[in-house]
């Protein structure tokens, strides 16, 4: 019991290196397991399997990719003992837990990690009910919702961003505006309108996401997080918050928060955070009419991508970077790029962006065939 209670204190310590502090837990808790087998002490087996999982799954060091996949392992070995007749309220806590590693996963494909993350958090609610489990169900329905809008960016479904922001509005409902979770439950529903407006166009649905960013933005503070997790969760959201502003004509105000964000994140440990910001500003800098910029930035975002093997991100930099090479008159190294994204968004079926980057492709490909004819002429 001591060492498990040893390894919770660890992980939610707010002094010390975060980084530190969550290896003590995991050696606090895998020697707890030395002595709780499953055996002999079957419910303290699990509950340590679960909070070594959790430690797992906010591991700084190490490769991520591995400590998602320990913390997976763990949770289903969890789930042997904790089960819904059994221990109701367990079994949900691990298959929300169990969710959230999934929607997080780096190996395997992602739609279907994004498939069972859903499939967990479902699970998870069917014990989570309003009624009887208030604060778990609005944390609950924050991280489905969260999971729905990743797999609506894979899949351009807004059927599932329309779900996740009436998820997030009920969860609203009954968040304390004091809470960590009233920050959350903002931020991403400033994610899913943001993202809704760009297929919707509607003004409110813009206005809204931007309200929803700044209410999250102006309440982070090291009330609701230490100070290394207060350094990804601001510049994550100026990140977000300044794409928007620039989008939206507030081009001053969105690229200095988009400037800090990158800044920040370079310095971090969330390096898919710092990719998608290093996107955003190359997009904010492609609006302004910046090509220099915007090619520097969308090729560092593209290495990260790649290094992270995360192929949406990958092709949306590609499509970026071909997109300004073809604005600065590098056709050949243009169209090739545009070829490179065209083929990644075949393969992850989003029609959509295959036209689209399509229509750059063929118009630079006639660009090519005129040069072509004048130089013979």
């Amino acid at each position: 019991m001591t060492q498990n209670n040893l390894g919770s204190a660890y992980s939610n310590r707010l002094r010390g290196e975060r980084a530190e502090n969550l290896e003590k837990a995991i050696t606090a808790y895998e020697l707890a397991l030395q002595v709780y087998t499953r055996g002999a002490f079957p419910e303290d087996w699990a509950m340590a399997q679960n909070n070594l999982g959790i430690a797992l799954r906010h591991r700084i060091r190490g490769e991520q990719a591995e400590n998602l996949e320990r913390a997976i392992a763990t949770k289903e070995l969890a789930l042997q003992v904790y089960t819904r007749e059994e221990l109701p309220e367990r079994w949900a806590m691990t298959q929300n837990s169990l969710g959230l590693a999934y929607s997080q996963r780096l190996q395997g494909e992602r739609a279907e990690n994004l498939e069972r993350a859903i499939a967990a958090f479902d699970l998870a609610l069917q014990v989570y009910t309003r009624q009887d489990f208030l604060e778990q169900w609005a944390g609950t329905q924050s991280n489905l919702a969260g999971t729905l809008i990743q797999r609506a960016a894979l899949k351009e479904s807004w059927i599932d961003l329309d779900t996740a922001i009436d998820l997030l509005q009920s969860a609203l409902e009954v968040s304390d505006s004091n809470s960590f979770s009233f920050i959350s439950v903002q931020y991403f529903l400033g994610n899913a309108l943001s993202r809704r407006y760009e297929h919707s166009k509607s003004p409110r649905d813009l206005q809204q996401s931007l309200q929803a960013y700044k209410i999250a933005l102006d309440n982070i503070s090291l009330e609701h997080y230490d100070r290394d997790q207060l350094w990804q969760a601001l510049p994550t959201t100026q990140s977000i918050l300044g794409s928007r502003l620039v989008r939206d004509g507030q081009w001053q105000e969105g690229l200095q928060l988009l400037l800090n964000s990158v800044n920040q994140l370079s310095r971090g440990d969330n390096p898919l955070a710092h990719a998608n910001a290093l996107f955003q500003t190359g997009r904010a800098h492609e609006t302004l009419s910046d090509w220099d910029n915007a090619r520097l930035y969308y090729r560092d975002a593209l290495r990260l991508y790649e290094y992270l093997q995360d192929r949406l991100g990958t092709a949306q930099s590609r499509a970026g970077l071909g997109s300004v090479l073809v604005s600065q008159g590098y056709l050949e190294k243009g169209i090739a790029e545009l070829a490179k994204a065209r083929e990644s968004y075949h393969l992850l079926e989003q029609l959509d962006k295959v036209a689209e980057v399509d229509d750059i492709y063929q118009a630079t490909q006639k660009a090519i065939e005129k040069q072509a004819i004048e130089a013979y002429v």
